[in-house]
């Protein structure tokens, strides 16, 4: 039996129940993240349960449960799950909750706090990937969303229907200005030489928490990316907390 967390208790799937009125389903009004566990630990939990309760007030989402509670909730779902070995994903997902018709948010919202896990075949990301450069959406860097995992994921849909239309694994995604700025759900860094580069944040990236350790063990700068500096790298890189670290050849279809 799947077993989720939701608002606070452990309840199996077939007994959940999401009400139409919630404006994560309406609006996208809500935010997200993705953790991965190896063997039944967290893979940096603390790092992602304070950015999703960051973007979530960047939202103006008030989380009526503290990092504690998810911390300690984690491994029992994993536990609940048979996910004690192997690997695991952990989708977060928090909305405003329940709202009247309209845009304005309720001024007394109830927010929907649900966590799934699922386990994962790590190999699957081994292989080099394959990726062209979208030319359906634009990453909007002077966005707030465009920093944070909001419900909002449209452009990158985009964007991943138009890799799969090419015969593509990945579409980078570009900004206004013409920088790279990411994949559909991953960041990006480049190899030149010893160098390791990757976007800045204000180029309307996420700040990915594999992108952040990356940083500091490379050590990686971080500079605007063109695309001819893209093809001409000797390795580009794809990151996030599923896959990894994995390699990708860039075309332009």
């Amino acid at each position: 039996m799947t077993v989720a967390w939701l608002n606070g208790q452990f309840t199996a799937f077939k007994d959940i129940s999401i009400s139409p009125a919630d404006r994560g389903f309406l609006l996208g009004d809500g935010v997200f993240d993705t953790m991965a566990a190896r063997d039944g630990k967290l893979l940096h939990p603390e790092d992602h349960v304070r950015r999703i309760l960051h973007n979530a007030g960047i939202l103006k989402i008030v989380v009526p449960y503290r990092q504690e509670d998810f911390i300690q909730a984690l491994p029992d779902l994993l536990h609940k799950n048979g996910l004690g070995q192997g690997y695991a994903s952990l989708r977060t997902t928090i909305t405003r909750g329940v709202g009247p018709r309209g845009l304005a948010p309720p001024t007394a919202a109830q927010p929907t706090v649900l966590i799934t896990a699922t386990a994962f075949d790590p190999a699957f990301f081994k292989e080099p990937a394959t990726a062209i450069i979208a030319e359906t959406v634009r990453r909007n860097e002077n966005s707030p969303l465009s920093r944070i995992k909001s419900l909002n994921y449209g452009d990158n849909l985009l964007a991943k229907m138009e890799a799969i239309e090419k015969g593509a694994d990945e579409a980078i995604m570009l900004n206004n200005a013409g920088h790279v700025a990411c994949g559909t759900n991953c960041n990006i860094f480049i190899q030149e030489g010893a160098e390791w580069i990757t976007p800045p944040l204000t180029d309307g990236i996420l700040d990915g928490i594999t992108r952040r350790h990356l940083i500091e063990e490379k050590p990686a700068i971080e500079e605007h990316i063109t695309v001819d500096r893209l093809l001409a790298a000797d390795t580009v890189y794809l990151t996030n907390s599923i896959i990894g670290v994995r390699t990708v050849s860039v075309t332009m279809k």
